[in-house]
């Protein structure tokens, strides 16, 4: 092998073998008291919301329309009630309801 493949056989190897180091100023990952305060503070946030009396009024209008829409596909009524009830809010389905 000739002296000038060799040595950019040699840089293409030792290129694709060694890793980068993260830059200095790179984010490092949250802590787990960061983590636990801001699900707290997500958890303020949507408990404020659900206080307000229009949040009410839309997840009324919202479970009223799945409950119609159901009994407008042929469920009973015990079966759009059992489904509407277990039907959980959109945007909550994460949060267990």
């Amino acid at each position: 092998m000739r002296p000038i493949a060799a040595l950019i056989l040699a840089l293409v190897a030792s290129s694709v073998i060694a890793q980068p180091s993260p830059p200095a100023n790179a984010p490092r990952p949250p802590s787990p008291e960061q983590l636990q305060q801001a699900m707290q503070a997500q958890i303020e946030v949507q408990l404020a919301a659900a206080a307000r009396p229009d949040t009410a009024e839309r997840i009324a209008a919202f479970k009223r329309n799945l409950y119609e829409a159901l009994l407008k596909k042929g469920f009973t009524q015990q079966q759009a009630v059992e489904i509407t009830v277990a039907t959980p809010l959109p945007g909550s389905a994460a949060f267990g309801r």
